[in-house]
C-alpha cells in the first residue's frame, strides 16, 4: 500500500517506458509541417514552351482523371530529340560511368 501511494500516478514502469517511446518517435511519424499555399499563378507558367512540342503551355490540355497524368499538346510536331552516340543502359537512357568503365573492360578482354 505504501508503495502504491509514493508510485507515479500515470502507470507501471511498463507503460511508463512505452510512453517516453511514444513521444520519442511521435516527431519522427508526424507529417512536415507545410508553408502555405501561394495562390497559383498561371500566368508565368502558361507563358512557358512545352518540352514535346514548343508550343506554349496555355494551348495543352492536361488530364488528371486518372492516376497517370496526361499532357495532351495540340499539335503532333515534335521537337528533335538530342542525338545520342553515347552507349545506353537497359532502359534507354544514358549509360552512367560505372557502366561505360564496364563496358571497355569487357571490349578489352
Amino acid at each position: 500500500m505504501a508503495r502504491d501511494e509514493a508510485g507515479h500516478d500515470d502507470g507501471n514502469a511498463f507503460t511508463r517506458f512505452f510512453d517516453r517511446v511514444d513521444r520519442a518517435l511521435t516527431p519522427a511519424f508526424e507529417s512536415p509541417r507545410m508553408a502555405p499555399e501561394e495562390p497559383d499563378d498561371r500566368s508565368q507558367s502558361g507563358e512557358k514552351p512545352c518540352p514535346l512540342c514548343g508550343h506554349p503551355m496555355f494551348e495543352h490540355r492536361i488530364d488528371e482523371s486518372t492516376s497517370n497524368v496526361l499532357l495532351e499538346c495540340p499539335t503532333d510536331e515534335r521537337l528533335p530529340e538530342p542525338a545520342a552516340t553515347a552507349p545506353l543502359n537497359e532502359f534507354g537512357m544514358p549509360a552512367s560511368e560505372e557502366r561505360l568503365a564496364k563496358l571497355k573492360r569487357n571490349d578489352h578482354a
